[in-house]
């Protein structure tokens, strides 16, 4: 697979899954949390993961797509 679609998949769809399927459960089993509540504030958080990986993303795509091509070079 390509490096920046693998980059993509890593940044935008792999590490929120896993980081809303830890809270979840974190907050399931360790906080007792009521669901709704551990649902919400697990949302919160990769919506703000979501924001700030975008704009990084943004910011760095020339560079994201320079290291790609020097990959694809070699």
């Amino acid at each position: 697979m390509k490096l920046d679609r693998l980059m993509y998949l890593t940044v935008h769809i792999m590490t929120p899954g896993i980081l809303l399927t830890v809270g979840l459960l974190w907050g399931h089993f360790i906080s007792t949390k009521p669901i709704a509540t551990n649902v919400m504030d697990n949302l919160a958080v990769i919506a703000i993961y979501y924001v700030i990986s975008s704009i990084i993303w943004m910011l760095n795509m020339s560079t994201i797509r320079n290291i790609a091509e020097s990959g694809r070079r070699r």
